[in-house]
């Protein structure tokens, strides 16, 4: 792929979107916090290990930032394939946890593929869609894109991984929409997923189904189904307005809200930051969402603006999902919060579509040598 050589670097920097860095970079440091605070006193190493994400996050930001996104959309055929090779590969020497097979150990750190691969995903489809704007409203390119989506979807399904193939669903929406598809093809297959909601229900793993049915009355299963609902939601609430401080969540800190580092680390922050505190949180998303968006429509060509687009709409879809989860009005899906939530893959993901993102406004016009 081409990188930008030294004699660029001027130009470069002068394009750069300095205020989306500086807001990532808030975004960033309040996670942090978030997961000093969450992992506890006895196991500061997760804590540690997430300040080498981010740290590694930034070398991966730099590198797709300093190349020229282009070269992307012409490996889409090859990071299609790479793709569905990486969740066969899960499939069958994954390693399993906590009922669910989604990892590939690598020895060092163990490899989410399903993360990876939600990029890979946009790239494609920001692709396919490029190369079909003079048949954007056929019927044929819309059935060919879900052929597309489909198969890497399913396979994540049988991880099991809702959530994560919801945000597939998510950012097929969101780069169909940008691309200019026809709104009456994507209600279409919106009813067709409502009408067969009954069957996708019968075909997911107990605990999901018991997740869906729960949600809706959380206190009918206190201690079972419903507990990571209702602590999640009584850890929020009881940060009032201005939180009961760092490290004084009673909820955190003494260890009822389950998952604190990954799908319940915006209760934890809630709990000790309060109200003020989540809308600051969600006030720094909103400006980087902003940023995002803004590429889409600087972007110099139809592939750079449904990149962009693509990126936005990944992480909005799991910020949605993710504070929904926590505050009780969606249900437990199991979809980490961007930039906060503790992972490797996650944080290596997101922090590389911001690089692809930062490319795209600095090739948005000719670089002056």
């Amino acid at each position: 792929m081409a990188v930008v050589m030294p004699r660029e670097g001027a130009a470069v920097w002068r394009r750069y979107d300095y205020v989306m860095g500086l807001f990532l970079l808030m975004v960033l440091v309040l996670g942090a916090t978030a997961i000093f605070s969450a992992a506890g006193a006895g196991n500061r190493g997760e804590f540690v290990r997430q300040v080498i994400y981010i740290a590694l996050g930034f070398g991966v930001l730099l590198y797709f930032s300093l190349t020229d996104y282009r070269a992307l959309g012409r490996l889409y055929g090859l990071t299609y394939i790479l793709m569905l090779l990486l969740l066969v590969l899960v499939r069958v020497a994954g390693h399993q946890a906590l009922g669910a097979q989604r990892e590939i150990n690598l020895g060092l750190f163990e490899l989410q593929a399903s993360e990876i691969s939600k990029l890979m995903m946009i790239i494609v489809l920001a692709r396919f869609f490029n190369s079909r704007r003079e048949r954007i409203r056929s019927p044929v390119t819309f059935v060919v894109a879900i052929v597309l989506v489909a198969p890497p979807t399913l396979l994540i399904l049988a991880q099991p991984d809702l959530g994560t193939a919801l945000v597939y669903v998510g950012i097929f929406f969101g780069v169909a929409f940008m691309a200019g598809v026809p709104k009456r093809y994507m209600i279409g297959l919106v009813v067709l997923s409502a009408a067969a909601l009954p069957l996708v229900v019968s075909r997911l793993q107990g605990y999901q189904r018991t997740r869906l049915i729960t949600f809706l009355n959380p206190g009918s299963d206190p201690s079972g189904a419903g507990y990571n609902i209702l602590q999640a939601k009584i850890a929020v609430g009881s940060g009032g307005l201005f939180g009961k401080g760092f490290l004084t969540g009673t909820q955190g800190q003494l260890g009822f809200v389950p998952s604190r580092v990954t799908d319940f680390i915006f209760a934890i922050f809630s709990e000790e930051w309060g109200f003020v505190g989540g809308m600051i949180l969600l006030a720094l998303f909103f400006v980087v969402l902003l940023r995002l968006f803004r590429a889409a429509h600087l972007a110099r060509d139809s592939f750079g603006a449904l990149l962009a687009f693509g990126v936005a709409t990944m992480i909005a879809f799991q910020v949605v999902v993710n504070v929904g989860m926590n505050i009780g009005v969606m249900p437990v899906v199991g979809i980490p919060l961007p930039f906060i939530s503790y992972g490797g893959s996650s944080m290596l993901t997101n922090m590389a579509a911001i690089g692809m993102v930062q490319s795209v406004i600095i090739h948005h016009k000719d670089l002056m040598f």
